[in-house]
């Protein structure tokens, strides 16, 4: 069976009606497309636990699954992780104020969440919410 996880991120380019953002925004997925670590994450098959979208029309990217095994030995969440990490890097460099990323992953027991997020980042883009479910 295995430990399971909930997973979602979010990349965005802030701006949709700046060229520039546009011209960054593609050059984010070219550069995405050509490293081997991040270049899995568009030819892969997603499956049926997954959802990964490039938003061209919003300049954004988003992924969320659910029921996954997310161990980082995994080729497809090495992946991800790697595009992730290639958002903070951009978001990082002071030449890339328009993009911001989160990632929020929970898992089965209670006490673990983890959350990152860069750049021009709002906090209601990935939240987690705790609810009270009862069997009544």
């Amino acid at each position: 069976m295995g430990y399971r996880s909930e997973v979602a991120y979010t990349i965005r380019f802030t701006s949709d009606h700046d060229e520039k953002n546009k011209q960054s925004f593609y050059t984010f997925l070219a550069e995405a497309k050509s490293k081997a670590a991040t270049a899995a994450c568009f030819t892969e098959e997603t499956g049926q636990w997954s959802e990964f979208e490039v938003d061209e029309k919003r300049l954004r990217i988003n992924f969320y699954a659910e029921g996954v095994k997310w161990y980082e030995s995994y080729e497809d969440v090495k992946c991800h992780e790697a595009l992730v990490s290639l958002a903070k890097e951009w978001a990082d460099e002071s030449d890339n104020p328009e993009i911001g990323y989160k990632f929020v992953r929970i898992g089965e027991d209670t006490d673990d969440i983890e959350q990152k997020d860069g750049g021009d980042a709002d906090w209601d883009w990935v939240q987690v919410e705790r609810t009270i479910r009862r069997d009544w």
